[in-house]
């Protein structure tokens, strides 16, 4: 059985300090996450630092709890909450092959010699480059 999720669990959900922390919706559906209230919260109006404002809350609950037409109403917030985390899941997948680009530039470069390191990124430590040279982040 589904349970429903209310303002006060979204609002609690995301002051939580631990990033392990979920909603239980029962049984037969997927816990809300941090991450999923952060896709829904791009849907509601927020203050300049992307939090929720006030009203918000509930709206953020109703989309987790809504109905989609021709969809059961104990699969609707999951199909909604699904889509977030395809959509999660594709940028995260683009994310890390442009950071595997990204430390493949900068190790051809170091192997290249034809730039000093202090050179070779601005915003990186020395540091910072010969971890990406080596392999060690």
């Amino acid at each position: 059985m589904k349970a429903t999720v209310t303002a006060e669990q979204i609002r609690t959900l995301w002051d939580s300090p631990s990033p392990d922390s979920v909603i239980d919706r029962g049984d037969d559906c997927e816990p809300v996450t941090r991450d999923d209230l952060g896709a829904l919260a791009s849907q509601v109006d927020t203050d300049d630092e992307g939090y929720p404002l006030d009203g918000q809350w509930q709206v953020i609950a109703d989309q987790v709890n809504s109905t989609v037409p021709g969809v059961p109403t104990s699969d609707a917030g999951e199909a909604l909450l699904q889509e977030i985390r395809d959509a999660r899941a594709e940028r995260e997948r683009v994310k890390s092959e442009a950071y595997d680009e990204f430390n493949a530039i900068i190790r051809a470069a170091v192997a290249s010699r034809t730039a000093a390191v202090s050179g070779i990124a601005a915003g990186l430590s020395r540091g910072r480059i010969y971890q990406i040279r080596d392999g060690r982040r």
